[in-house]
């Protein structure tokens, strides 16, 4: 947009923050209010294509319906015209959050081997996991939750010393219990954080949400995403079809109930993932060790189920998860993706999709090396989980030795019965 008057209404424009693929994000001031906003208009290209600017108000509109601490609140939404030219512009004021984002506290910190502490992981996914859930309950999945979509409040830093979480960004947000058609590539979401259904173009349910949150729980404890790729297409198909690896074997130090959680929250069916973020952050407290925040509530959690590697009881093949009927496969979608896949911004904006670089701007050519990452310095677990623990793997082995034996058995009786059978005549 041009910025030569500085102004929207009473809105004084002071710096540009960011921007995306459908808008850019500035700081301002509220001239009569006196106070700091956040402004975010949608690119100048957009502004006659009524779609966009539907698009822009349901965002606006989806947001304004949420009041809760840990999601950004609006304040006001206005499509107005500015003397210099004759196009409309389209913006939402939001609150101001001084502070960086997720992403950015990752790349300090998880990416150059500072694992955060039990004690941050918890507290962090605890913020998170409430917001979620309460959008939830209010009828809407975010569909697009990922680090550089949670603002961390510096000036609120009581309980993450990293600064309080605050989830914003719901431009490809879904009202739950509303049909939708499939998915288009515009919707699909960012492809490092994207689930397997998303992918496939069904719109997703809360699950997806609990996918992401997944992914980045994988990326603080190992320092990378689970999944990276060339182009947007190769982590879509990842996505769909590769299980993540373990990332107990990128950070040996990590406790392996954590491991098992993350591999849960990663399941490529929906229905083996955690049913909501607060079983899923009381699993992650449970896993470290550390008690279950009282403000989660009574989170429904299964200590068995959540102990069984997610490749053990997840079967899932790609055409196979029982998913509702879509009449655009999960090719098609792909292959629509990364026709999108190219910056949608004006030219010198920032490009939708960022795969194929690592943070720090060079190029991803395939697993980072492995190196040596500070313990999680979880407590060992107590001596009747560690009973129950070994009384499991003795039942486990002795199940699969009687199978050995009679596997055996059947066997020898098999090649006995088959040769009596075609030998030859003498």
């Amino acid at each position: 947009m041009s910025t030569n008057s500085q102004r929207l209404g009473k809105y004084e424009l002071l710096e540009r923050l960011g921007q995306g693929g459908m808008a850019e994000v500035w700081k301002a001031r509220d001239t009569l209010l006196q106070r700091y906003v956040a402004i975010k208009i949608l690119h100048a290209n957009l502004q006659e294509d009524p779609n966009f600017i539907t698009r822009f108000e349901r965002e606006a509109q989806l947001i304004a319906s949420l009041h809760h601490p840990n999601i950004v609140q609006i304040h006001d939404f206005q499509i107005t015209r500015i003397p210099e030219s004759t196009t409309p512009i389209a913006y939402m004021v939001m609150d101001y959050i001084e502070g960086g984002t997720l992403d950015e506290y990752i790349a300090s910190t998880s990416a150059r081997g500072k694992i955060p502490s039990p004690t941050q992981i918890v507290h962090l996914f605890t913020s998170m996991s409430l917001a979620i859930d309460y959008a939830h309950q209010q009828g809407m999945i975010h569909r697009d939750i990922k680090p550089a979509n949670i603002l961390l409040d510096k000036n609120n830093t009581t309980r993450n010393p990293m600064g309080e979480p605050i989830l914003t960004d719901f431009g490809v947000a879904k009202l739950l219990g509303v049909t939708s058609s499939t998915l288009s590539a515009s919707q699909l979401g960012t492809p490092l954080y994207v689930s397997p259904e998303q992918v496939r173009g069904y719109p997703g349910n809360e699950r997806s949400d609990i996918y992401a949150l997944g992914v980045i729980l994988y990326e603080m404890v190992t320092g990378v995403p689970p999944f990276r790729g060339d182009t947007p297409v190769n982590v879509f198909t990842q996505h769909l079809n590769v299980t993540p690896t373990s990332p107990a074997l990128i950070n040996p130090s990590l406790p392996t109930a954590l491991t098992l959680v993350i591999l849960k929250a990663l399941a490529k069916d929906p229905n083996e993932r955690f049913a909501s973020a607060a079983s899923m952050t009381a699993a992650i407290a449970e896993a470290l060790n550390m008690p279950v925040p009282e403000s989660l509530g009574q989170a429904a959690y299964s200590q068995d189920e959540a102990n069984m590697p997610t490749y053990l009881h997840s079967p899932w093949q790609l055409g196979t998860a029982p998913l509702p009927p879509s009449s655009t496969s999960g090719v098609d979608v792909i292959n629509r993706a990364a026709l999108h896949a190219t910056p949608s911004a004006p030219s010198g904006g920032a490009q939708v999709y960022q795969v194929a670089t690592t943070r720090d701007g060079t190029a991803k050519t395939g697993d980072p090396q492995a190196t040596p990452l500070p313990a999680m310095h979880s407590p060992s677990p107590p001596p009747s989980q560690q009973r129950r623990r070994w009384r499991t793997l003795y039942g486990v082995v002795a199940a699969l030795i009687i199978i050995a034996v009679l596997g055996s058995a059947v066997l020898v009786y098999f090649l006995k019965y088959t040769t009596a059978q075609v030998s030859p005549a003498l």
